[in-house]
Formats: C-alpha cells, sequence, structure tokens
C-alpha cells in the first residue's frame, strides 16, 4: 500500500458530518492537523483550506500570466496572426482532454501533488520519479521565467532600475505570501484572478471596438491578414508557435495538484475542470484574435530576440492604437498583477510537488517537513533558490534568457500533459482488467480513450518537432531550449530505471484503494454531494447559479 497517498487522504468536514470520521490527532488554530509520532513530536499536514471559490478562479484565471500578455507577441511574430491562433487552438484541444483525464483520477483519489503518484502507481516508479522531477522542475522555471519577465514590463516605465533588483523584490513578496499556507496562496489567487479575469474580457470587447473602428481613427479589420501576412513563415511559423503556446496554457494541471487540500474534491474538482473549456476559448483564442486583427506580426515591440526596441506586451499596443495612452498604463498594471500571480502560483504548484516527491521516498526526507501554518517550507524555499537563475540577467540579455526559459518550460508541459493521459489510460485498463464498475467514479473523462491517446501522440510530435526550425540556421537559444529538458527527461529516466530496477506495474496489481475518498466509499454521502451538484431552474436561472458558481 502507498504510504503517502494514505497520509494525504482527504476527509473533508462534509465527511465528518456524514461518517463520524476525522483525522487521529487534534485541530489547533491555526486549523492544521496534527499526529503524535513514537518519540511524542507533531507532525502536521497540508491544510484543507482551499474552499470552491478559490479552487474555480484559479482554474479560471490563476494561471493567465505573461505567456498570454507577453509571449503572445512572440507568438504573432512567428505564426502570423492565423498561424498563433491555429498554434493556440491545437494546443487548446490537448489541454482540454487533460483537464478531464486528471479530473477523474483527482476525484477519485484527492492527493496533494495528484499525478506524480498517478504515474508512478499505475504506469512505473521510474516513470513516475521522471514526471515529479520534471514537472517540479518546469514550474520552478516558469517562477524564473516571471521573475525575468517582470524586469522587461518595467520597462515600459523606467529602464534606470537593474533587471536583477526588480526580480529579487518580487521574488521576496511571493515568497513571503506562500509561507501563510494554502488559505493566502488561495485567496490571494482569487482576487489577483479576478482581476485577469476581468481585464481580459475588457480587453477583448475593447479590441473589437478598436479594430472595428469604434474607437480610435483607424478601422483595421483584417488588413494585416493580407498579402501573406496571415502566415508570414508558412507551417514552420505555427509549428514555432507551440512551445510559447504550450507555456501560456501551463496550469490546468494545477486542479489535480490542488486537490488534496480541497474541503470538498467531489463538489469543487469538476466544477474547475469544466472552465477550462470557456479559458480556452474566450481568453487565449479571443484574446490571440484580437491581437491578429490590431497588431501586425512584423512590429518592432512584439517580444523577438532579434529586435533592439523595447518588449511591450501585444495588451498594451493594442490600446494605444486605439489612443488610449493612458488606459495602457492601467493595462500595463494588470499585466505587472498577471505576472506576480503566475509567479506566485507557480511557487505553490512546485513547492507542492517537490513536497509529494519526498513523501514518495523519491527526494530528501527533509523536503516533506511542514510546518504548524500547513506550509512545506524547505520545499519551497529549494524551489525559491531555483528562481535565483533570473539573476543571469546581469550576464544574459533579459529576452533570450526568458525566451530559452519559456521554452524548456513549454515543452516540460508537453511531456507532463502526456505523462498525465498515459497514467489515465492505465487507470481505466486497471479498472476494467480488475472487473470494477466505472459507476463508481464521481467524475467521469468523456470519450475514453479518444481523448488520451490523442494527447499521448500530439504530445510526442509538437515536443520533438517544436524547434525544428532552428537547426538551419542554427540558434544557440532555440535549441537549448526546446530540446535540453527532452535531454534531461530522458537520461534522468533511464539512470532512475537502472538504479531501481523498476517495471510496469500489471494491470491486475495497480493500486486502486489507497487515498480514495471517504465521498467516494460512502455512497450516501456521495449521492449527496453529486445532487449538489445538479444545476435546477429556468435556463436564466441556471446561467446566474452558474455566474455565481464562478465568482463566489
Amino acid at each position: 500500500m502507498d504510504s503517502s497517498a494514505e497520509k494525504h487522504q482527504i476527509t473533508s468536514d462534509d465527511d465528518i458530518k456524514a461518517t463520524g470520521s476525522r483525522y487521529s490527532g487534534s485541530e489547533d488554530n491555526t486549523g492544521s492537523i496534527e499526529e503524535q509520532t513514537k518519540d511524542g513530536q507533531p507532525v502536521y499536514k497540508l491544510k484543507r483550506s482551499l474552499k470552491t471559490r478559490h479552487l474555480t478562479m484559479i482554474a479560471l484565471g490563476g494561471v493567465i500570466g505573461q505567456g498570454l500578455f507577453l509571449s503572445a507577441g512572440a507568438n504573432l511574430h512567428n505564426g502570423g496572426p492565423a498561424g498563433a491562433l491555429i498554434a493556440y487552438a491545437i494546443i487548446g484541444f490537448i489541454v482540454f482532454w487533460v483537464a478531464y483525464s486528471l479530473g477523474e483520477m483527482a476525484t477519485y483519489i484527492p492527493v496533494s501533488g495528484s499525478f506524480t503518484i498517478y504515474c508512478k502507481r499505475f504506469v512505473d516508479d521510474s516513470f513516475g520519479a521522471m514526471v515529479g522531477y520534471n514537472y517540479w522542475g518546469c514550474w520552478a522555471i516558469i517562477v524564473a521565467a516571471e521573475l525575468v519577465a517582470l524586469p522587461l514590463v518595467m520597462q515600459f516605465w523606467t529602464d534606470k532600475v537593474p533587471d536583477w533588483a526588480w526580480s529579487l523584490i518580487y521574488l521576496v513578496i511571493i515568497f513571503l505570501l506562500n509561507m501563510f499556507g494554502a488559505r493566502s496562496y488561495g485567496e490571494t489567487e482569487y482576487w489577483f484572478s479576478l482581476i485577469k479575469v476581468l481585464a481580459v474580457i475588457i480587453f477583448i470587447i475593447v479590441g473589437a471596438c478598436i479594430s472595428g473602428g469604434l474607437i480610435g481613427d483607424e478601422v483595421y479589420g483584417f488588413k494585416y491578414w493580407e498579402n501573406g501576412n496571415a502566415f508570414p513563415h508558412g507551417v514552420l511559423g505555427v509549428i514555432d508557435s507551440f512551445v510559447l503556446a504550450s507555456f501560456s496554457m501551463q496550469g490546468t494541471e494545477i486542479i489535480g495538484i490542488t486537490a488534496g487540500e480541497c474541503s470538498n474534491p467531489l463538489k469543487q474538482v469538476p466544477r474547475a475542470i469544466k472552465t477550462v473549456f470557456w479559458r480556452i476559448i474566450v481568453f487565449y483564442l479571443g484574446s490571440v484574435f484580437i491581437m491578429g486583427q490590431v497588431i501586425p506580426w512584423n512590429d518592432p515591440h512584439n517580444l523577438n530576440t532579434e529586435s533592439g526596441d523595447t518588449t511591450v506586451s501585444p495588451f498594451t499596443l493594442v490600446f494605444s492604437k486605439g489612443s488610449l495612452a493612458s488606459v495602457a498604463h492601467i493595462m500595463n498594471v494588470v499585466i505587472l498583477i498577471t505576472v506576480l500571480s503566475c509567479a506566485n502560483s507557480g511557487l505553490y504548484v512546485a513547492s507542492r510537488t517537490m513536497l509529494a516527491l519526498s513523501e514518495e521516498g523519491i527526494a530528501w526526507k527533509k523536503l516533506g517537513y511542514i510546518s504548524k501554518r500547513g506550509v512545506p517550507i524547505w520545499s519551497l524555499t529549494c524551489t525559491a533558490l531555483v528562481s535565483l537563475v533570473c539573476f543571469v540577467t546581469s550576464v544574459i540579455p533579459g529576452k533570450a534568457l526568458y525566451q530559452v526559459l519559456v521554452s524548456l518550460s513549454g515543452v516540460a508541459g508537453f511531456v507532463t500533459w502526456g505523462s498525465i493521459c498515459l497514467a489515465h489510460f492505465r487507470f481505466r485498463q486497471a479498472f476494467k482488467a480488475q472487473g470494477r464498475d466505472l459507476d463508481i467514479l464521481p467524475f467521469k473523462a468523456p470519450w475514453h480513450p479518444f481523448g488520451d491517446i490523442f494527447d499521448i501522440i500530439g504530445c510526442i510530435v509538437c515536443a520533438l518537432i517544436s524547434g525544428y526550425s532552428f537547426f538551419s540556421p542554427a540558434s544557440a537559444v532555440g535549441l537549448i531550449g526546446n530540446y535540453a529538458g527532452l535531454i534531461f527527461c530522458g537520461v534522468g529516466f533511464c539512470i532512475t530505471k537502472w538504479w531501481s530496477k523498476s517495471k510496469m506495474v500489471p494491470l491486475m496489481e495497480i493500486d486502486l484503494d489507497t487515498g480514495v475518498s471517504e465521498l467516494v466509499t460512502n455512497k450516501e454521502l456521495r449521492d449527496q454531494m453529486l445532487q449538489e451538484r445538479v444545476i435546477e431552474g429556468t435556463w436564466y436561472q441556471k446561467i446566474w447559479k452558474r455566474v455565481v458558481i464562478v465568482f463566489t
């Protein structure tokens, strides 16, 4: 049996009322749960302090960061308005299936750092270790990338302050926010995400008015799509856009990471997952479409290592094109908040992943220590130290370092997503082989196994071809960013496989019981929770209730 999964087994307050059960130990005034070890010392656990509104808003806008607000300019330069739109649509399709596959497993076995444990339990120990370290590295790099991006955002106002100084200031801020625990993270991200969601909606509405000539002195329409400008670099431009599109959509899997700190995973996780579709359609495709109408692909302010001009967010550029210079400053403030928000999420996710690795016995045991506030302090500190790579901007130009970091993270995302779908594919196979009824699953991924197979193949292909154009002419920035991560993953998996002598877990031996939530095993409670999820009433009442669910 998996001891770490047992340690993380979720028992929400609703469970306690229905079953009369609770963790052994006492609950102190900070809300963390403690047990007594053999030597009488208290051991603290992660707190179940994330509520429905936190998880829903985090899923909806928590990971919308500079991947969209800044890197979208690079994709516009690479793929053109139509090419960038296609790239985001393809990656969005992959992300959609990942969310549902992970959601099915996370509601059945809700553990913090979930899919690392799923890959280890449903596929192979070595595979799980590789995926875990890949994911931790992915988010540690994202934090560093956000900190590198912060000075680029600040350059809109001033270039007098050294880049490393801005990075250090904001690193301290997000570290302190994470030291207060999951509730602090959830509350901060709720308001950050709300600002971002409203900003994107306003951007799309105002951008459409600017494109149509209702605001400003010019009608744009599809003028930048004409004369071959829709695909300035052809198919290669679309391929080059995959990695940055992947980077901008990183974070869908946060739903699974936070499952161990939800008060009611059965109710909260499915609701959060269902926002993914709207996030892809409205926020990503809608925003990129507006950018492509108002900004030419060769605008010198788009993120591009070959350009000597100051990088400006496409969101800010659109408002400037509409003669709304004062609003452009406000939008740059919003962009600053989004970068901080994404860095905050990255530090949270990476620390929980390292915690899971420690408790699975594949990382240093000290990293598994949890404070009285429910914070994995040493995992958090270890992740923050990786972010110090942002200070290399004093040696390597900020744009080049930023593009290497986001490319590394984007490719790591393909590895993560493909691995989640492989784990889910094996999870379903084990259910079938062991003769279990799929009706006990509280949440089901639709159209299985199509989604898993499509994503596994799609992630492999995208990861391998994304850096194709950097071979000729050779580009060190492009090749390192697109392929260094894959090499590390391959070497790491081989070394772990050789060291542990592990083998793929036979379907009949896959553990489908350890860590299963009481919300699943208790039929009466499960039926009650499922009934609560049903939204009834007239069509306008249903719409209103869905809006309330998202924002409350």
